[in-house]
């Protein structure tokens, strides 16, 4: 049985919640966070590009917090308008992308992720 913060999303994008986030962004040097909520349609928008972008860059680690269901979280990363994404090198914080953004937006502060 897989625990709720672990499930996998399409796309290989794991669900975080509050007891998994921190875990996981240890675990993974490289990480990106999407902070959504289900009631944003422009989280809806940017869904689809960060699940095709997780396929294409595996060597990055994906995950998604609901921030309604994870306030804790969300207000420790200043998160205030959704979707805001996340990019985490050696668990910190080195970029953020606000809003539902185009493909080529996210996948530039990828490759620089990988740098």
């Amino acid at each position: 049985m897989v625990s709720e913060g672990r499930k996998l999303t399409s796309g290989g994008i794991k669900e975080l919640d509050s007891s998994s986030f921190k875990e996981f962004i240890r675990s993974n040097k490289l990480a990106v966070i999407d902070f959504w909520a289900e009631w944003c349609a422009p989280c809806f928008i940017l869904s689809p590009v960060l699940e095709e972008l997780s396929e294409e860059y595996k060597e990055i680690a994906f995950g998604k917090l609901n921030v309604d269901e994870n306030k804790d979280i969300a207000s420790e990363y200043g998160i205030m308008s959704l979707p805001t994404v996340l990019f985490f090198k050696d668990g910190e914080v080195v970029d953020e992308v606000v809003g539902a953004v185009p493909r080529p937006i996210v996948e530039v502060r990828l490759k620089a992720l990988l740098e």
